[in-house]
């Protein structure tokens, strides 16, 4: 991104503080994760520097994020149908979704036709389909619940479901899949379900992550979302509270995460004004 002297504009994107405060130039972290895209972090070597800071070990948010993912499929984008491609597309179609779905039906669009470009050329039975297929399906039916079509989000779900059973799918998937089905159940007003569901998915990724790791707070705010819409907005309201406060806590006050919740909670709120 420019400023106003044609000059590239530090951007602050993770949870570093100190000197630099955070703030770091996207070309130059997306120079350093195209020459050396994995890092060694408590002794797992997998850890995409496209997605973690080196620094923090915290995910990259906001702009930056956006802006490390558009440099990472401009390098992709000519390459043939691979791994690394469709996780590129995959990613950056997911920071769409994450930073603009419910602001943003045309970004939610662009997302959602990036994820089928993923999604084209890589059979079922692929080696790489549990690993990233299966993930990009999941996400594409989260589109498709912020483009207000849960029906055609449901269709998609029953089909990861007999997939993911036929593959042993992980832990985090199977959560992050309970998020997405409870969302779809939410947007045709099978609450019950949704809520059920939301809960166990809440539970899987504590259980497979941590209490307070981003999946987990994720999963909490998805299950808040089915709580305002079934009218439980008392109990929202407190879910959405605890994960504020864990993420200023970790992330710090004006982490972009932080001000989500922020936002998450003044929505849930206004429903009872």
């Amino acid at each position: 991104r420019e400023g106003p002297d044609g000059g590239a504009v530090p951007l602050r994107g993770c949870a570093c503080r100190g000197p630099s405060a955070g703030y770091a130039h996207a070309a130059c972290l997306a120079e350093m994760a195209a020459r050396d895209p994995w890092m060694e972090i408590a002794g797992r070597r997998q850890i995409s520097r496209w997605v973690l800071c080196s620094t923090c070990h915290q995910e990259f948010t906001g702009t930056l994020q956006l802006e490390l993912q558009r440099h990472r499929w401009r390098l992709a984008r000519d390459a043939p149908v691979t791994a690394d491609r469709s996780a590129a597309l995959i990613v950056l179609a997911a920071t769409l979704q994450e930073l603009y779905a419910e602001l943003d039906v045309a970004e939610c669009d662009v997302a959602e036709r990036l994820l089928l470009e993923a999604r084209r050329g890589v059979a079922d039975d692929s080696p790489i389909y549990r690993q990233i297929i299966l993930p990009t399906d999941i996400r594409r039916a989260n589109n498709l619940v912020h483009l207000g079509r849960p029906r055609e989000a449901l269709e998609i779900l029953e089909q990861i479901r007999q997939k993911a059973d036929e593959l042993g799918a992980d832990a985090q998937t199977r959560a992050e899949y309970k998020a997405a089905l409870s969302s779809a159940l939410a947007g045709v007003g099978r609450f019950e379900p949704a809520l059920r569901i939301a809960a166990d998915g809440v539970d899987l990724m504590r259980a497979c992550c941590g209490p307070e790791s981003e999946d987990t707070l994720n999963a909490m705010c998805a299950r808040a979302q089915v709580l305002a819409s079934s009218g439980r907005i008392e109990e929202a309201k407190v879910a959405v509270g605890q994960v504020l406060t864990m993420r200023t806590r970790i992330l710090g006050p004006d982490h972009d995460r932080t001000r989500r919740a922020q936002a998450l909670l003044r929505d849930i709120a206004g429903l009872t004004a």
